[in-house]
């Protein structure tokens, strides 16, 4: 796995999961405390020409910073099944219904790390996968998510719903409620379509409520991953208010 980018690297390094730091010359002393700390837990550190990285990155942003190591962790469903019973009526899990961007899929893990969701379900198909560019996206938060890849969404769904969790599709349309009537008091898993197709049919057959965000300037929609932003912490707010 290719970390691109001085925060990448350092969320890499804090899960252990770095284990060859590349810095470029020109910023080479602008990240003496990334090396320094990098060096303490045995990371192999290279100073290198900008091209170099540049190579190596195949055109992607790196800042002059490029680490290499270990692939994210993705975690089993029953796993994820496990903590959400554990956490009772506080889980949330956020499912990503054809999120193929990885620009976009990176900007909500990131959001999904800073709401402290308990998972983030994603399936085999059709969606961006985790990569260095999603991370990257995510300013290297992605490895805080727990993520679970799914073969078939509908069954993690189903899954869901028999241990106890309530699922809202955000989808617009006259089927759908204003998202800030819910109260969100139970366990909850928010899904997300992608912008172009939204929810497919079988996916938003099976959410207990479709909810839309209302749009008072008369725009159509919003980018999913302010979507995503949007919804998680309306979630947080409600259940503060209780």
């Amino acid at each position: 796995m290719r970390f691109l980018g001085p925060h990448a690297c350092e969320e890499a390094l804090e899960r252990g999961q770095l284990h060859v730091l590349r810095v470029a010359a020109p910023v080479w002393g602008r990240y003496a405390k990334l090396r320094e700390a990098a060096r303490d837990a045995g990371v192999v550190i290279h100073q290198e020409p900008m091209d170099s990285l540049d190579r190596r990155a195949e055109g992607a942003r790196h800042q002059g910073v490029l680490g290499e190591g270990a692939d994210l962790r993705l975690q089993e469903m029953d796993e994820l099944l496990i903590r959400v019973r554990e956490r009772g009526d506080a889980a949330l899990v956020l499912v990503l219904d054809g999120i193929t961007d990885p620009h976009n899929m990176g900007a909500i893990l990131r959001s999904a790390a800073a709401a402290a969701v308990d998972g983030v379900i994603f399936p085999e198909r059709r969606s961006a996968q985790v990569n260095d560019t999603v991370i990257r996206a995510s300013a290297g938060t992605a490895g805080r998510v727990p993520l679970v890849r799914a073969v078939n969404l509908g069954r993690a769904l189903d899954e869901l719903k028999e241990a106890g969790v309530w699922i809202y599709g955000l989808a617009a349309g006259p089927a759908s409620h204003d998202y800030r009537r819910e109260s969100f008091a139970g366990p909850t898993a928010l899904v997300l379509g992608s912008e172009g197709e939204g929810l497919h049919q079988k996916i938003a057959e099976r959410c207990d409520q479709l909810l839309e965000i209302p749009m008072p300037g008369g725009i159509e929609s919003l980018n999913v991953s302010a979507s995503a932003a949007i919804a998680l912490f309306r979630v947080l707010a409600k259940r503060e208010a209780f």
